[in-house]
């Protein structure tokens, strides 16, 4: 991850001083785009928590399938469709940026509502909260890529299209790098607290239901805690990116813009 950051940084400088940089610096002179790109980045950062570890969630913690922990993503899948349905006329009444803000807020539904139910969490409260999941993408994304767009100049419509993705691509692979550090970190802390009597190796087998049956059984309540521990703090941390989302809408004044006009 740090090479990334060393790279991004030396990919920056070259862009100052090339003739025809494929992203101009002038991009980021201008302050709406730069707020778009902001919210692109804590909400695709945020919602890959879900994509990544509510299928393990499934399979470690309540002792399921990989089959059934993927289907985890299913009502999300049809609630991306819904939002991106909703959003478009909902901006004429209420704003395009408070559709957005709706997006976001059922991202803080979401991993909030996992990380107050706990263990208690159930397979149809997970997809439940899958569907809000999925809701939120779809209210953001189509509203946030027009409004790159928009709040571009003309000439360069194509590139801050394109510097969307690669925002969304990035925070992704860097927030999933995070992520895993935070699940690595509580697993080794499980580890410390059990006294090595769960070792790492054991830990890596519980999140399958198959290899999981050769594990002792008396320990596997402990592995599950300690598996809950970690994913606890990654369902904190993308809701911690949902708001920062919600706090760049309302500091950056974004909620006080007009409706689109039909």
């Amino acid at each position: 991850m740090i090479i990334g950051f060393l790279i991004l940084f030396l990919l920056t400088f070259v862009e100052r001083i090339a003739g025809d940089p494929i992203i101009p610096g002038r991009l980021f002179k201008q302050k709406q785009l730069v707020l778009d790109f902001l919210l692109f980045t804590f909400l695709w950062g945020s919602q890959v928590a879900f994509n990544v570890y509510l299928p393990m969630w499934a399979q470690g913690l309540l002792g399921l399938s990989a089959f059934i922990g993927g289907m985890t993503q299913i009502p999300g899948a049809i609630f991306n469709f819904v939002g991106s349905e909703i959003g478009p006329n909902a901006q004429y009444k209420i704003g395009q940026y408070q559709v957005v803000l709706m997006g976001a807020i059922s991202f803080i539904v979401c991993f909030l509502g996992l990380v107050f139910r706990g263990q208690a969490t159930t397979y149809s409260f997970i997809l439940v909260m899958g569907a809000f999941q999925g809701l939120g993408i779809g209210l953001s994304f189509s509203i946030l890529q027009v409004a790159c767009q928009n709040d571009a100049e003309p000439r360069d419509m194509p590139v801050a299209t394109s510097f969307a993705f690669l925002a969304r691509i990035l925070s992704q692979t860097f927030m999933s790098a995070i992520y895993s550090a935070i699940l690595n970190q509580a697993l080794l802390r499980g580890v410390l607290r059990s006294h090595h009597q769960i070792t790492m190796k054991m830990l890596n087998k519980i999140s399958n239901a198959s290899s999981a049956k050769g594990l002792p059984q008396h320990l596997i309540a402990p592995m599950r805690n300690i598996l809950f521990n970690g994913i606890d703090h990654i369902m904190i941390a993308a809701a911690l990116l949902a708001l920062i989302a919600i706090l760049i809408l309302i500091c950056g004044g974004l909620l006080k813009q007009q409706k689109i006009e039909k």
